[in-house]
């Protein structure tokens, strides 16, 4: 079967077809919808397609890349999320002194995540696994 990976997560996309034998694609993981609807369209993906086989391993490695940013990318967002609880934990004025030392340490840890993206992101620059919107 015919597939190629999701833009958004990497997952397979199998190619299917409606009942005018018309290509779409549905990412069972992210919901995207993909349909190609004119004959251009068709024959391009169809070319897409045919030369999938043999970028397979590119296609791979890119997806990879794609997860290894999604990882960090959840993780500084679980932090910030933890950051925020453990701030409105800690009190105003009898503040917690372990609360205190705990949100330092989440935030030596936000930073340290977010240095792993911009390494990561600099290594990969060739590549566009990374935005300057992420």
């Amino acid at each position: 079967m015919q597939f190629f990976p999701c833009f958004l997560c990497g997952n397979k996309l199998e190619k299917r077809s409606d009942k005018h034998s018309k290509p779409y694609f549905v990412c069972d993981g992210c919901g995207i919808q993909l349909f190609v609807r004119k004959k251009h369209g068709i024959e391009l993906l169809d070319k897409l397609l045919s030369s999938a086989e043999k970028n397979a391993i590119p296609f791979k490695e890119a997806a990879h890349r794609v997860f290894e940013v999604q990882a960090l990318l959840s993780e500084i967002d679980g932090t910030k999320a933890q950051i925020k609880k453990v701030e409105e934990e800690i009190g105003f004025l009898f503040p917690d002194e372990e609360k205190m030392r705990a949100r330092d340490a989440l935030k030596i840890r936000l930073n340290n995540l977010v240095s792993q993206l911009e390494e990561f992101c600099k290594e990969e620059s060739h590549t566009q696994s990374c935005s300057p919107s992420n």
